[in-house]
């Protein structure tokens, strides 16, 4: 049982018959209800204020195709270390007995310990990404019913819109919109 003529609500009486005061009017009715929707609309604004700085972080990210070339680099340099480092621990007991690889053994030690020192501070800057990587993740994540919630929404307005009266003509006394 319908209670109301949704298309006379929708479109208004035909133009010989009177308006009854009293009679539904559709319009107001849907908007009360869309209208508790009003704030989480203004939050979903700012979410998408967020695009264009996401976008200059995504910019940013490029830095670290040109990280992996440095990254590449190193290991290729830290190959050469390590056979200097192989060579340095078989000379180990030759400095006792010969007192200029003493000089060549320290430098060496110096060395692996630079460069040890700033691999750590390498490794040490990066933290922050990482950082920044997983709170993403965790925002994706977060975000992920927008999808879901998006392509249900459309799919309901796709359907009441679809089968409006405007759209199927009102054919066979049928007002053409899904029952509510």
């Amino acid at each position: 049982m319908i209670l109301f003529d949704i298309k006379a609500d929708l479109y208004g009486p035909p133009s010989n018959e009177r308006e009854d005061s009293n009679a539904f009017q559709a319009r107001p009715a849907v908007s009360a209800v869309f209208d508790q929707i009003e704030p989480l609309q203004a939050q979903l604004a700012r979410i998408a204020s967020f695009r264009e700085p996401m976008q200059r972080l995504g910019k940013l990210a490029n830095v670290f195709a040109e990280l992996r070339k440095f990254a590449m680099q190193v290991s290729d340099l830290a190959r050469v270390l390590e056979s200097m480092h192989n060579f340095q621990e078989r000379l180990r007991p030759v400095p006792n007995q010969f007192a200029p690889l003493e000089a060549l053994d320290e430098k060496l030690k110096r060395l692996c310990a630079s460069f040890a020192e700033h691999l750590r501070e390498l490794a040490d800057a990066l933290g922050p990404a990482v950082t920044l990587q997983d709170q993403l993740s965790h925002l994706a994540g977060a975000f992920e019913p927008a999808k879901v919630l998006r392509e249900e929404f459309l799919g309901l307005a796709q359907s009441f819109a679809s089968t409006s009266p405007a759209m199927s003509g009102g054919r066979n006394g049928s007002s053409g919109v899904p029952p509510c």
